[in-house]
């Protein structure tokens, strides 16, 4: 600031001077013309002031900037004021005073006004002892302009000093202002985050963020464009309100988020925070850009996945409780009347087990997406876990939903495809009505759930209505649940032996150990109940164990006994043959018990055999095989898998499920898929065992099929150890025979 102000100060005193010179030229001749002088006097004015005036011009124009230019001028000033006061006709020495407060106030310079003053001083005096005007003056006039003089001194000396103070702090916050928008600039202009300045909604400049977010290589190509070509249609008129109160100051700052075009024409969302600025005194907009794409899309992705299944894109538990609730609301505030749906896939688990579970999602993504595609727009489905799924029918009754459940059931009962063959999945279905069967959401769940089990007591592939009754048969299942972990412990589970007979030599070859539970309040408990309980909470592993004990043990009871014990076929549990420790245990139980291997048969289901062809699986059979137990696959036929395992593993028997054997007394198809399975059983030198036998004409057909054996009602009912031992050939006749 000093230069200017020192530049400023040098022509304001220089332009003054001269306009006091240009300025008295008329007024000599005014007082010329009125003969107050003479006209000697006059032309010694115009010949000395004028020149020196032009002389103290150049002077100027050569050392205004220096301080020895200041004491030149301030010298040669009052050098003129001295020559245009001897030549005035006047006692009136405030000329001095004015040219004095001129210089001091001018230069605001301690040096310059005391020089100022000295020379002021010399000049009063010198015209007080020699101006011929002044000498007619009397001495307490004289004494009056000293004084008055010196108290101009003394203020234009003070006002000198504080005003050099005052143009200190000037010039320190002038550097300060200044070096702030140097650093405002920097980081404007290196600021990571896109920076745009608008006037009128044109956009005037940016920084070089703003310039890479946009795809636009120099500033040039975007200087001038309307901020509306480069935002989305729909947030103009925001952008225009915004924009006015940013203007005139009823939003000190505003955020927003929006959409804009880059040049390419491509699509992101930034994220703009605005304030109010001048720029190059105009009133503008400085907006700071943020792009938030990729921030959106992990936020749209997390909050998907919050509210939604991974595997199915369904929406899940959380999202369907929260739907539920607010059909509640709505409910209470509109009566009205909905349904909740529960949905369980029959037999999952053995799909499962058959395919392995990359196979399975791929079946519960194509089961979810048939769901979906097969409801109405007002049905809210979700998946809550596993194969179980729910669907909301509002504004529904019982009625509407029985015509609803009917297709649904069909449609989801079409073929899938796994593994290039067609699976058949069906689907058992629980109703709850609101408020009929509950009034909240855990109660209408647990309430649909039950009816989903009722429904699949009646047969699968159905649909139930709640009922009251469904309560007991739930509170049932609990107390076998919480009860059959104590029943290893308590003594309360059983093995009854089912005999074995072979159809060629009709001699009992066999039996099949079956597990049997009598609880001491229900009685007896059907194994088709406790056993899938067993499953689901992991018992069947410790009771599986206990199986195989006991028949090694019955098996040492009956030969102690003089008895020639046979083969005791025993079931192993997919959760059974998945144990790591499966060979170890079988092993420690025969050592054990040292039970001859050969007289222990595992049975393993077919979903077991065929979940997979992975060498884990074919070497636990070997293993199994290795220890002297016969292996054989029960239920077959049931299954969804390939016979092509069947020559892999070390099979000896496959035994025929009972669904096959029902009907071959009368239904064709049964039989000629019976006489398959011997078939092929024989060509790879495996027996065939038939299940479920029940009459004479079913066994007819199997030994006209030249099937095996055959095992079932016809041939024995399930009979105690002891009973079992009297079937048995003592070791000593045997002997003899």
């Amino acid at each position: 600031m000093a230069a200017p102000y020192e530049q400023f100060s040098s022509k304001l005193l220089t332009y003054t001077l001269i306009f006091l010179i240009i300025t008295s030229l008329p007024i000599y001749v005014i007082v010329f013309s009125l003969e107050l002088i003479t006209f000697q006097v006059f032309i010694r004015f115009v010949a000395s002031v004028i020149p020196l005036g032009i002389v103290l011009y150049f002077i100027y124009r050569q050392t205004y900037q220096t301080l020895r230019g200041k004491v030149i001028i301030s010298a040669y000033s009052f050098l003129l004021c001295f020559i245009v006061m001897w030549f005035i006709p006047t006692s009136n020495s405030g000329t001095i005073v004015f040219l004095f407060a001129l210089l001091s106030l001018i230069y605001l310079d301690r040096f310059v006004t005391l020089m100022a003053g000295g020379y002021g001083i010399l000049v009063l005096i010198t015209h007080q002892l020699f101006n011929p005007y002044l000498l007619a003056t009397d001495l307490l006039y004289r004494i009056v302009q000293f004084t008055l003089y010196t108290m101009c001194c003394i203020t234009c000396i003070s006002v000198c000093i504080i005003g050099r103070r005052i143009i200190a702090r000037a010039q320190h916050s002038e550097k300060k202002a200044l070096d702030n928008e140097n650093r405002y600039r920097q980081i404007f202009e290196l600021s990571p985050e896109a920076n745009i300045v608008q006037i009128d909604y044109k956009i005037v400049h940016m920084n070089r963020s703003g310039l890479t977010m946009l795809g636009a290589q120099h500033l040039d190509e975007l200087i001038g464009v309307n901020v509306f070509d480069i935002a989305l249609p729909e947030y103009h008129e925001m952008m225009r309100t915004k924009s006015t109160d940013l203007i005139k100051g009823r939003t000190a700052v505003d955020h927003a988020e929006l959409r804009i075009y880059k040049l390419n024409g491509e699509v992101i969302d930034v994220e703009t925070n605005s304030i109010s600025i001048l720029f190059h005194n105009q009133p503008a907009i400085l907006s700071n850009f943020r792009n938030i794409t990729e921030t959106k899309m992990a936020r749209e992705t997390i909050n998907f996945m919050a509210y939604h299944d991974q595997l199915t894109d369904l929406p899940n538990r959380y999202q369907f409780i929260t739907k539920l609730d607010a059909e509640l609301r709505y409910a209470v505030h509109k009566p009205c009347s909905f349904a909740l749906l529960f949905l369980d896939m029959d037999r999952f688990k053995s799909i499962n087990d058959t395919f392995g579970h990359p196979q399975g999602d791929r079946l519960l993504k194509s089961f979810a997406k048939r769901l979906q595609a097969s409801l109405q727009p007002a049905a809210f489905a979700a998946r809550l876990a596993g194969d179980e799924f729910v669907i909301l029918v509002p504004n529904s009754d019982a009625d509407t939903v029985g015509t609803l459940v009917g297709p649904l059931l069909e449609r989801l009962s079409e073929p899938f495809i796994l593994r290039g063959q067609e699976i058949i999945v069906t689907t058992s279905i629980g109703i709850a009505m609101y408020p009929k069967d509950g009034q909240d959401a855990d109660t209408l769940l647990i309430h649909a759930d039950a009816a989903m089990y009722a429904a699949k007591r009646r047969g699968r592939n159905n649909y139930a209505f709640y009922s009251k009754e469904m309560n007991e048969v739930n509170l049932r299942k609990m107390m076998l649940e919480q009860d059959l972990r104590k029943a290893l412990q308590q003594g309360e589970l059983h093995l009854l032996y089912q005999g074995k007979k072979n159809l060629q030599a009709g001699r009992l070859i066999g039996f099949e150990a079956l597990l049997r539970w009598t609880h001491p309040k229900f009685g007896a408990v059907s194994p088709a109940e406790f056993i899938p309980l067993a499953e689901e909470t992991g018992l069947i592993v410790p009771i599986g164990e206990w199986v195989i004990r006991q028949v090694c043990n019955q098996i040492n009871t009956w030969t102690q006994a003089g008895l020639s014990p046979l083969p005791v076929s025993v079931n192993l549990s997919v959760r059974q043959f998945k144990q790591d420790n499966l060979i170890d245990m079988l092993k420690t139980i025969l050592l054990s018990t040292e039970v001859e291997p050969r007289l222990i048969e595992l049975e393993i289901t077919e979903s077991v055999a065929s979940s997979n062809f992975e060498a884990p699986l074919i070497e636990k059979l070997h293993e199994m095989k290795a220890l002297g137990v016969a292996i054989s696959i029960d239920d077959f036929g049931t299954g969804y898998s390939s016979l092509s395992y069947l020559r892999l593993f070390p099979v000896d028997t496959l035994k025929m499920d009972k669904c096959f054997i029902r009907n071959i007394d009368h239904n064709q198809d049964d039989l000629a898929i019976v006489t398959a399975i011997i078939g092929m059983a024989h060509s790879l030198k495996l027996q065939v065992l038939a299940e479920g036998v029940e009459n004479e004409t079913q066994l007819a057909r199997l030994m006209e099929q030249r099937c095996d054996a055959a095992q079932g009602y016809l041939i024995g009912y399930p009979i105690s150890a002891e009973e079992a031992g009297l079937l048995l050939t003592p070791v000593l006749e045997l002997s003899n025979s």
